[in-house]
């Protein structure tokens, strides 16, 4: 084992990678494709503004008028 750590430490490091930030027309693009595929808003908002939770939209919004979560699925060719 002694040898393993002497080649180790022979070699050198790897520098630790840093992610890469989105510009804001990425950003804007992403957003406008997880709305387009019905991710709710107030999640979106959730993820990149904590400091307003989706309880405090839905006081201030209200629930929509439409219950679409509670609908029947469709059946193909009903």
């Amino acid at each position: 084992m002694a040898q393993d750590d002497e080649t180790t430490a022979d070699q050198p490091q790897a520098s630790p990678v840093l992610p890469v930030q989105p510009t804001g027309e990425e950003q804007s693009r992403v957003a406008q494709e997880l709305l387009a595929e019905h991710v709710p808003l107030a999640l979106l908002v959730d993820l990149v503004a904590p400091v307003v939770s989706s309880e405090e939209i839905l006081e201030t919004e209200g629930l929509p008028e439409e219950t679409w979560w509670e609908a029947e699925p469709e059946t193909p060719g009903a």
